[in-house]
């Protein structure tokens, strides 16, 4: 069973206070970067995603435009026997290049939407992430400053007391005390000195 504390010093309250530090800033720097990297995305859909898209679609539009030039200048050719010429090729090419808007124009309409559906979405992760801000910026610190409070305690207790090992009753714990234990009455006490025996009535040469 425990019979008392042992108090020599703070190192492992201060071994306590650097761990919960660490640990504070590792979760605030880690919190903050995932915060960052969440709104950043969100600037990019209603910022540079639509206007990379833009500047897409206007580049594919022109060269809608050219493959259909194209082919029209194709069809009125004729060959050197009067048949229309071969225009198959080109209504590939206008065919990929239609295609090419099409897709510029579905990820447009796409960011566009997402933009918006992810505003409620980081809502939700701002809001899931308030527990553990909490923990960072008030239950750390929180714990620290007692640590803090423990350790000079602790010193103080210390200073009283230079050189002694810290007993229960002198740090204010109490143990049980068992009657029967408590040793004889003072009346009943040894008269023992300097290693003579003691002498009862009954073994008294004397009497």
């Amino acid at each position: 069973m425990d019979q008392g504390a042992n108090l020599r010093d703070t190192a492992m309250l201060m071994a306590a206070k650097a761990v919960l530090a660490k640990t504070g800033r590792s979760l605030a720097t880690a919190l903050e970067e995932a915060v960052s990297d969440a709104e950043r995305f969100g600037m990019w859909l209603e910022g540079a995603g639509p206007a990379d898209w833009e500047r897409q679609l206007r580049l594919r539009s022109e060269k809608l435009t050219i493959a259909r030039n194209a082919l029209f200048r194709k069809q009125i050719q004729m060959t050197a026997d009067g048949r229309p010429p071969s225009v198959v090729d080109e209504k590939k090419a206008v065919r990929r290049a239609e295609q090419s808007v099409e897709e510029a124009q579905h990820c447009l309409k796409a960011l566009k939407r997402w933009a918006i559906e992810y505003q409620r979405i980081l809502g939700q992760f701002r809001a899931g992430l308030g527990p553990l801000s909490n923990y960072v910026e008030s239950v750390i610190p929180k714990a620290i400053a007692s640590i803090n409070r423990m350790a000079m305690a602790v010193d103080a207790y210390l200073a009283t007391q230079p050189g002694k090992r810290a007993s229960t009753e002198e740090i204010g714990l109490t143990l049980p005390v068992d009657p029967d234990a408590a040793g004889p009455e003072p009346g009943a006490r040894s008269m023992r000195r300097g290693g003579s025996a003691e002498v009862t009535p009954e073994e008294d040469p004397r009497g």
